[in-house]
C-alpha cells in the first residue's frame, strides 16, 4: 500500500499505476469483530481499483487519490507473532486495537508495533497513540494525495 514515508504535510504525490500494491489495500477497512471502519479517510481496494480504471479510461497514466490520516485513523501494524496470537491470518482483514487487544486478553505494548513501518508517522486515535507511546499531532496529515 502506498505509504507517505517521507512525505510532508500538504504536499502531493502522484503516483502511476504501477505504484499501487493493489493486493496490499484491504477489501474493507472494517474491524471484522466489531465493524468499525478503522480507516475512514482512506479507499479501499475497490474503490482503489475504481480510481485506477477511472484514471486510464479518461487516457490518464497517473491517478490523483486522497488520503486522509487524522485523530480517528487506526491504522497499525503489529508483529506476525502478534496477529497470529491474535487468531488472524495474514491480510485477514483489520482489527481495531481494541479488538485486537481483547482477542490477546491485554494491552498493546509499544514493542507489538513495527518499529520502522511508514504507519508510526501518521496521526491516530488517543487509543492507537497511548499503546505506541506517541503523542497526538497537533493537526492532522491529510489531506494527502496519491
Amino acid at each position: 500500500m502506498p505509504t507517505p514515508k517521507d512525505q510532508q504535510e500538504g504536499e502531493d504525490l502522484v503516483r502511476s499505476e504501477e505504484d499501487y500494491d493493489i493486493e496490499s489495500i484491504p477489501e474493507r477497512w472494517n474491524c471484522v469483530d466489531c465493524g468499525v471502519n478503522t480507516a475512514p479517510g482512506l479507499m479501499n481496494r475497490v474503490e482503489t481499483e475504481a480510481a485506477i480504471k477511472a484514471a486510464k479510461d479518461r487516457g490518464e497514466d497517473h491517478v490523483r487519490i486522497e488520503d486522509t490520516y487524522d485523530a480517528n485513523t487506526e491504522v497499525y501494524t503489529v508483529r506476525n507473532a502478534i496477529w497470529e496470537e491474535a487468531g488472524m491470518e495474514p491480510w485477514g482483514g483489520c482489527l481495531c486495537v481494541g479488538c485486537l487487544e481483547k482477542r490477546l486478553g491485554r494491552r498493546l505494548k509499544p514493542k507489538d508495533f513495527l518499529g520502522d513501518h511508514a504507519f508510526l508517522k501518521l496521526p491516530g486515535t488517543p487509543r492507537l497513540l497511548s499503546r505506541q507511546k506517541r503523542r497526538p499531532q497537533s493537526r492532522s496529515a491529510g489531506p494527502i494525495q496519491y
